[in-house]
């Protein structure tokens, strides 16, 4: 099934973009969509339309932001969905702008009207781009990542982390009583990310046990990794690591081992989740430095002491991003990982080791690697940002045909 993925669509960009420049908007209620940006200010979306005909067709359009000045370079780019019925998007985009004796650097968050969600419900990607917040930063911005920030006796909130040139890691939090954001401390909410001391290139955040508990990972300029498990309700960290490799590191990521899918409502597994919930899940990381990638196993039962390194990513030029998705449909994650030398390299679990088992050939230097379903037809697409363009390759339906038939007798134990 991996071998026999189909190009479906492409599209360029008028400059190239970087490891920041892809972010995806899932919508609860219609077609997700793509956005990438380009350096020179270009911010594009992507999204599939059903026509008349009952053909799929790709519309690729410009959006145009407001407060990107003439002459900015857009650095990073983020986004986030605060409803789980509407359409109420948030999109981060990080800004630098040199002049002759200064340098600019803003965090621009666009939302719909109101910034506590009081906006008209399914407001346009048009509109909530016309409606901008800045916040100035003191730095150069390198990854802008947002995850939930855990509430007791409320809903969870969604914060903004700037990876900065300063060696620090920053908070951006909303301030509902000023309708902006600014910055918070992040010892207090992430005491696992105060006192990095380096550049970092790369954060990731794992919630489990209903966030009660977290996983948090970067990767740093220097070759630096941290890992740590923390406790989220009393924010103690229980276990910590550093690794130092002789390369950057822009990518670090933490993965369950299990693929978990939403069961419908229609099946009752109550049982089957208290099993689940009883015992911790099986979490590993991969850790992508520029010379190769290596995958730490279980890390929650060994800590980081059980790593493979992946075979064939050495031969790489250099690892640039990595996407963890269950691309063969077995119910089980396989790594994808893109690299400078125009590749994708994919890795699945065959009898207990990770094999590499499709290397395909793009146009250009990969920087970004997604797998959603852009098409809105109940499958995901694995869509591809090479330095040139953006590539959107669907699965062969014959494939697909194949294998849900084997996975339907399974179901009911027909031979």
């Amino acid at each position: 099934m991996m071998n026999n993925l189909i190009d479906a669509h492409w599209f360029p960009l008028a400059s190239q973009g970087n490891i920041y420049s892809m972010t995806k908007l899932c919508s609860p209620n219609g077609a997700n969509k793509l956005l990438v940006a380009s350096l020179k200010r270009k911010i594009y979306s992507c999204e599939y339309h059903l026509m008349l005909d009952l053909n799929l067709r790709p519309m690729v359009k410009e959006l145009l932001f407001t407060y990107i000045p003439s002459g900015a370079e857009i650095i990073s780019i983020d986004a986030y969905n605060k409803s789980d019925t509407t359409d109420s998007f948030v999109i981060g985009i990080t800004i630098i702008k040199t002049g002759a004796d200064t340098i600019e650097r803003y965090l621009n968050i666009y939302t719909e009207g109101a910034v506590d969600g009081e906006g008209d419900e399914g407001t346009s990607i048009e509109a909530i781009a016309q409606n901008c917040l800045m916040v100035e930063l003191s730095y150069t911005p390198y990854h802008l990542y947002h995850t939930i920030l855990p509430q007791q006796n409320s809903a969870h909130e969604v914060v903004w982390l700037i990876s900065g040139s300063d060696y620090k890691i920053h908070m951006i939090r909303e301030d509902k009583l000023s309708h902006g954001y600014s910055e918070s401390s992040i010892e207090k909410y992430f005491p696992e990310l105060h006192d990095i001391q380096a550049i970092v290139l790369w954060i990731n955040i794992y919630y489990y046990n209903n966030y009660k508990w977290r996983v948090t990972a970067v990767g740093c300029e220097c070759g630096l990794v941290k890992v740590a498990i923390v406790n989220v309700i009393d924010l103690q960290v229980s276990q910590s690591w550093l690794l130092r490799y002789d390369q950057p590191v822009p990518n670090v990521t933490v993965f369950p081992h299990q693929n978990a899918v939403v069961k419908p409502s229609f099946i009752d597994t109550n049982l089957l989740e208290e099993c689940i919930k009883q015992n911790m899940p099986k979490l590993n990381i991969v850790v992508s430095s520029t010379s190769h990638a290596i995958i730490f196993e279980d890390i929650l039962k060994h800590g980081m002491k059980q790593d493979v390194i992946l075979s064939g990513t050495e031969l790489s030029d250099c690892i640039l991003c990595c996407c963890i998705a269950d691309i063969n449909m077995d119910g089980e994650n396989e790594i994808l990982l893109g690299t400078y030398n125009q590749e994708v390299l994919i890795y699945a679990l065959v009898n207990d080791t990770w094999e590499l088992t499709v290397r395909k050939l793009f146009d250009a230097p990969v920087h970004s690697i997604s797998y959603m379903d852009i098409t809105n037809d109940g499958l995901k697409e694995l869509i591809v940002l090479t330095q040139r363009g953006v590539h959107i390759l669907q699965h062969n339906i014959v494939d697909i045909r194949a294998k849900w038939k084997d996975h339907f007798k399974k179901l009911f134990n027909v031979l």
